[in-house]
């Protein structure tokens, strides 16, 4: 790929990045909780440690293909100099071939491989930073939290649920985050502000369960609770339906639908084994024990109900009792079209 000769005003063309001047660049550096702005300076690509994978390390994936292009695309018309600008840390590493660098990066990577496929390889400008260890926080700590809030604009590709459960799992087995579910979760939510709060609460669920932290209860999905069945449960117990605590009247439907199709008649029918799961808001045992009683408060309800249905349908030819063939008029036009003031009911 040929750079563009054609520079857009306002931007400075790979030609004079090396010789640009620090005032040049006016982004104002966004630090954190134990990070330390050090320098902004010109360092040669080839000075810089990029890691085995050239990816950002709170990335649990490289940077897509797409995002690379577009990248390439907009530095080939030249760089802006109010755009934030990627970091490096002073380091002095020698790779197992024996060369020794100065730096190693921290994010940019994406940029470094835009620059490379619109063949300049030179460098670019920096901004080095440190990081420090804080009052109950690691310098690892520190260093995530701001790579991931630094991961958010544009033209970064935002925080994925994946690249906080990386780094969770990567700083819990390191010891630089506590294995409790309220560190993980003030750690999440401090890394990821713009993501949404589902998507935060998702990675902290993950989280718990796939690095198995110590909690007082469990929160399950029905995934969750077939595989368990399927590979951890003792008991010697096929269970046909996974019922959780919330949308009871939806489930209840699905499963006397699966009653239903069990068999073609009451004597071959198959009685249906449920095991619940509830939420557990809080992490309480007791949020379990109450949400027990009251699905079985439910369950007895629902027993009733069905009893009067059941005593209705026996002397009606097992009609429903509800007068169903009325409608909202909803069809305005053509000939079908219907009286916009009256009910509507079947022919």
């Amino acid at each position: 790929m040929q750079m563009l000769i054609e520079t857009l005003p306002g931007r400075i063309s790979y030609a004079d990045l090396e010789n640009a001047q620090v005032e040049d660049f006016t982004y104002e550096f966004v630090g954190g909780e134990g990070v330390v702005h050090v320098d902004r300076k010109f360092i040669k690509y080839d000075e810089i440690f990029w890691g085995e994978t050239e990816d950002n390390p709170a990335r649990s994936k490289g940077s897509s293909k797409a995002n690379v292009k577009q990248l390439a695309d907009s530095r080939s018309k030249g760089i802006d100099p109010k755009a934030k600008l990627p970091a490096v840390r002073p380091s002095v590493i020698t790779d197992i071939e024996g060369k020794t660098y100065r730096y190693r990066a921290e994010n940019g990577c994406s940029r470094k491989k835009a620059d490379f496929y619109n063949n300049y390889t030179l460098g670019a400008w920096f901004d080095v930073v440190d990081f420090i260890k804080t009052e109950g926080h690691s310098q690892e700590y520190n260093r995530r939290v701001w790579l991931h809030v630094e991961n958010d604009p544009l033209p970064c590709e935002g925080n994925s649920i994946n690249d906080l459960v990386t780094s969770c799992g990567e700083m819990l087995c390191c010891e630089n985050l506590a294995r409790n579910e309220s560190s993980i979760k003030d750690f999440v939510y401090a890394a990821a502000p713009n993501m949404s709060t589902q998507d935060k609460n998702e990675v902290v669920r993950r989280v718990l369960k796939e690095e198995d932290v110590p909690t007082r209860t469990i929160s399950w999905r029905d995934s969750e609770c077939r595989e368990w069945l399927d590979d951890k449960c003792l008991d010697d117990i096929e269970v046909d339906y996974c019922f959780p605590f919330h949308y009871f009247q939806d489930r209840i439907y699905s499963v006397f639908k699966q009653y239903h199709e069990s068999g073609d008649s009451v004597m071959n029918r198959k009685k249906q084994v449920l095991v619940q799961h509830f939420e557990n808001k809080g992490d309480s045992e007791e949020v379990i024990k109450a949400s027990r009683l009251t699905q079985k408060q439910k369950w007895d309800e629902l027993e009733s109900i069905m009893k009067s249905l059941a005593q209705y349908m026996a002397v009606n030819d097992w009609k429903l009792p509800v007068s169903k063939d009325q409608y909202f008029p909803q069809i305005k036009t053509g000939s079908d079209a219907e009286d916009q003031n009256r009910i509507v009911f079947d022919e």
